[in-house]
């Protein structure tokens, strides 16, 4: 009898733990790793070093659930072609931002606090240490397609869907989609200027 009690809860245990999501905190960390050894690279130039970070980056980043939090009660009333575009043009817009800033971010380390999950969304939080500096990063994620997405960043309390938003919500509202994507289109090109 006890024998079968025991087979019996052996097989719970392994039935329930194949079902169970996979660490979105070992993602994140994955993502981080994969980027850190990217930019520690002294064989390759900062130009090859964001081409290399932007193809790993986009790979751990859900785009059309970012661009659709981004676009708020807009994404709605879009046409596909335009919501593809705007996806197109926010990733470069982010890269853009973000990339130029790597070389910040290539000494440091992180700190994996915390995470918390429930069903499939989790919040991971981070702490960047670079430069005597301690910077807050949290991930915000969704579970789809067998793995773990980010959806936002929160960089030192901002939310980078949030802030994005407003600043476009504002631009949709007294000019239209289509001219935010022609202000986003002139911004990419400015950010592609040798510095």
């Amino acid at each position: 009898m006890k024998k079968i009690l025991l087979s019996g809860l052996l097989a719970l245990l392994f039935a329930t733990s194949s079902f169970a999501l996979p660490q979105p905190q070992i993602r994140v960390k994955q993502m981080v790793d994969s980027v850190l050894d990217v930019l520690k690279r002294t064989d390759i130039s900062d130009a090859e070093k964001q081409v290399l970070v932007s193809g790993r980056m986009q790979s751990y980043l859900d785009m059309k659930s970012i661009s659709r939090r981004t676009l708020g009660p807009y994404w709605d009333d879009a046409t596909e072609d335009q919501r593809e575009r705007f996806a197109l043009l926010l990733v470069q817009i982010l890269e853009g931002t973000y990339l130029h800033r790597m070389d910040d971010y290539g000494g440091g380390a992180t700190d994996y606090l915390k995470q918390r999950v429930k069903g499939k969304k989790a919040i991971v939080d981070t702490l960047v240490h670079s430069e005597g500096l301690e910077i807050p990063v949290q991930y915000k994620m969704v579970y789809e397609d067998g793995e773990w997405q980010i959806f936002d960043l929160v960089l030192e309390g901002i939310s980078l869907v949030r802030n994005y938003r407003a600043s476009y919500g504002e631009i949709i509202r007294r000019k239209g989609l289509d001219e935010l994507m022609r202000l986003m289109d002139e911004k990419i090109v400015e950010m592609k200027k040798p510095r």
